[in-house]
């Protein structure tokens, strides 16, 4: 036995299989990477109830799971990835074995905190092996030794006094305390006549054999022990272990502290030797970063020696597990709307880079706000969706490159995660969370040792996002308008088609916002109005709004409309009047954006809950762009917004069909929908906004709107934004004359 070993709460299944039919132990399983665990077929087939050595394909089921972690249990679904039946009529086998036997599942959630896969080693004679009941208990174990082993199957026998296999054992690992590895699974018990104890199992040499040959060899743990030595990094590693760090004062408390992170045991007398040491930095994953954060205070320069190596090498790790569980602890920690937050400061801390969309929301679209996956008992993976992001949020940041700032002293850069979290901390927390996270990122700069001033650079740009986007959203001046007729009026008109050709006349009714709440500036909203005449009361509207910081984002136009008025060409309109020397359109100095709540309240506003969630994954949610191929149906249309909580659609179909796609997208509770009203295939409109964020857009339609002013025959597109911030109230639309 090497100076590092397991624990023996480690070395037990972290897996029980359950049985459909009572929820008691129907066998153990072991765990593999990414987030799979591997048992024996026939403990499947007796979970779910049917003959144990059935062979036929059980099909896309699931079954329960008992996940047991050091200091708590829980509950998950695992799937059946793997098939791999057992086989009794294969030749040369006895009247007591069989081949196959195995199953890959695949857990729906994450791996509770401090458990990992265990290592494997080859099955071989003579090895002192125990396996525990499927109940995963702690004092619930088999001593036996291995008397036999040709590679395809394992015996061993039972000691004196020692518990005796059953067949919850079933499916369980073989651990073998000399080689602190898991050598294979067991299988059955022998019902043989006599006073001996006598068991056998499925040696990991089989089992690397049946999964490749099944096409899921890529399932299974890639780096066996005496495979490490051709790492790339091993001969640093023990270059640097051999040296002078290896001697110094406070090395043995180092090695204590690294297997204390890493949930492993040791000896009470000596030393890990280099080899020993550099093998477990290569195979457990925080080790190397748990070894930095030991010597960092004695040993600085070799801190940054190991560190090197790791980047060098690909090491993909950032945190230690101490670094990481604090982390965890303090995001699940965070109240559900700041939790909302998290995902705009993580794509504005990095927006270049690649930030998968279920990292930050989730595949299945649910809420998971208030699950967790901590403290102690029982609890379910299931209900904490939230923390699971959270985790693989952290995961994907870890092997984000450092920042581009300067580090002329040769400092590491500030690496992606770090800057997330500040921005984290700046722009979504309470203060004191605020101040919390910020204390473990400049302890964990300190350990990566990167430049303080780096550091405060970093932090300095998430303070000033955050004032930016604490201002809030831009001043606003509301508009309500409501299409009253053609001017004449009064029988002047004598036929319908003159009336068609007389303009539009229009109520208004004007509030201003400029973050103190909505205010109402208009009078003699009852009073019809041209197009010019509109425009000059919402230009000197906007001209009337205090804007504290002037450097801040422009006043936003919102026009309030009803379903039949969303696209009134209102950006298009020019002021009249004495004081409208230049002829400036209504959309064109200030974002216009349009405003439906008459669609949102249809069928007794069973969509505004909907809208509201839909608002708060802004951030998060990837755009959907619906255009006459991906959907050619309103059929298609609804199954396309109802798929997930979609917060912005770009809608480019056919004009005859543009109306009805634009409000059936307002009526399901979309809050940002984009479209183009000039009725061109392949919307230049559209195209031009097709990158931008969706924070962006009215702005981006403004300025699209300028270019037409410019060049028209080059900016040819007509674009509309719908735009309803659940965040911001609107004014009560109640009749000016209770009696109409």
């Amino acid at each position: 036995m090497g100076w590092f070993h397991a624990h023996g709460s480690s070395s037990r299944p972290a897996v029980s299989i359950l049985a459909k039919a009572d929820g008691r132990p129907a066998g153990a399983g072991v765990l593999l990477p990414r987030r799979h665990l591997l048992t024996c077929a026939h403990v499947v087939n007796s979970a779910l109830g049917k003959d144990m050595l059935a062979p036929d394909h059980p099909g896309p089921i699931a079954v329960s799971v008992r996940l047991h972690a050091p200091e708590h249990t829980v509950e998950a679904d695992a799937e059946l990835a793997v098939w791999i039946p057992p086989r009794t009529d294969d030749g040369g086998l006895g009247a007591f074995e069989w081949n196959g036997d195995l199953a890959v599942l695949r857990l729906t959630g994450a791996l509770p905190p401090a458990v990992e896969p265990p290592r494997w080693h080859p099955m071989a004679e003579r090895q002192l092996v125990r396996a525990w009941h499927g109940s995963g208990e702690p004092g619930v174990f088999a001593d036996a030794e291995v008397s036999e082993c040709d590679g395809r199957f394992g015996y061993f026998d039972g000691a004196e006094r020692t518990l005796d296999i059953e067949p919850a054992y079933s499916g369980g690992p073989l651990w073998s305390n000399e080689e602190s590895a898991v050598v294979g699974l067991v299988t059955a018990k022998l019902r043989v006549r006599g006073t001996l104890r006598r068991a056998w199992g499925i040696p990991w040499q089989r089992v690397t054999r049946e999964l490749d040959d099944a096409g899921a060899g890529h399932l299974l743990p890639r780096q066996p022990a005496e495979d490490i030595r051709d790492h790339p990094a091993y001969g640093e590693l023990v270059a640097l272990l051999d040296g002078p760090l290896a001697l110094s004062e406070g090395w043995t408390r180092c090695c204590r502290t690294v297997a204390r992170q890493c949930g492993l045991g040791h000896r009470a007398d000596g030393l890990p030797s280099a080899d020993e040491f550099a093998h477990l930095l290569l195979t457990r994953a925080r080790a190397l970063p748990a070894l930095v954060e030991a010597v960092r205070g004695t040993a600085g320069p070799v801190a940054d020696d190991i560190l090197a190596i790791g980047r060098r090498h690909g090491l993909p790790k950032l945190l230690s597990p101490g670094e990481h569980e604090r982390l965890l602890v303090q995001l699940r920690a965070l109240p559900a709307t700041a939790a909302a937050g998290v995902p705009g400061a993580v794509r504005a801390a990095l927006p270049l880079a690649a930030l998968p969309t279920a990292l930050l929301t989730g595949e299945d679209g649910g809420h998971g706000c208030d699950g967790g996956v901590g403290g102690h008992g029982r609890h379910d993976v299931n209900g904490g969706q939230r923390d699971e992001r959270f985790e693989a949020l952290i995961a994907h940041l870890e092997g984000l490159h450092g920042d581009s700032s300067p580090a002329d002293d040769g400092a590491m850069t500030v690496p992606g995660l770090l800057r997330a979290v500040e921005f984290v901390a700046a722009g979504c927390c309470p203060a004191d969370q605020g101040a919390a996270l910020r204390r473990w990122n400049a302890a964990v700069a300190r350990r990566l040792g990167v430049h303080d001033a780096a550091l405060m650079d970093r932090r300095h740009d998430a303070g000033q996002w955050a004032r930016s986007a604490s201002r809030g959203a831009a001043p606003r001046v509301v508009a309500k308008l409501d299409p009253c007729g053609p001017a004449s009026g009064g029988g002047t008109t004598t036929t319908a088609t003159a009336a068609r050709e007389e303009p539009e006349r229009y109520r208004l009714r004007l509030w201003c916002d400029d973050g103190d709440g909505l205010r109402q500036v208009s009078d003699d909203s009852e009073r019809p109005r041209g197009a010019e005449e509109v425009a000059q009361e919402i230009f000197a509207a906007v001209g009337s709004l205090r804007r504290p910081d002037p450097s801040g984002p422009r006043p936003v136009i919102e026009l309030i409309v009803d379903r039949d008025a969303l696209e009134v060409p209102v950006d298009r309109w020019k002021a009249a009047g004495p004081g409208a020397v230049l002829p400036i359109r209504l959309g064109t100095p200030y974002p216009l954006v349009v405003n439906c709540p008459e669609l949102r309240e249809l069928n007794g506003g069973t969509m505004l809950d909907q809208w509201r969630e839909r608002w708060t994954r802004l951030d998060a949610e990837e755009p959907l762009h619906i255009d006459d191929a991906t959907a050619p149906d309103p059929e298609a249309v609804c199954g396309l917004v109802m798929e997930r909580l979609t917060a912005r659609v770009t809608i480019d179909v056919a004009p005859h069909r543009r109306t009805g796609v634009v409000q059936m997208c307002l009526a399901a509770g979309v809050p940002v929908v984009l479209w183009d009203r000039s009725g061109e295939p392949e919307s230049p409109a559209v195209r031009h906004a097709a990158g931008m964020s969706a924070r962006e857009l009215p702005e981006a339609v403004r300025i699209y709107r300028t270019k037409t002013m410019q060049r028209p025959e080059e900016y040819t597109g007509r674009p509309v934004l719908a735009w309803a911030d659940a965040g911001r109230a609107l004014p009560r639309l109640d009749l000016a004359d209770p009696t109409e």
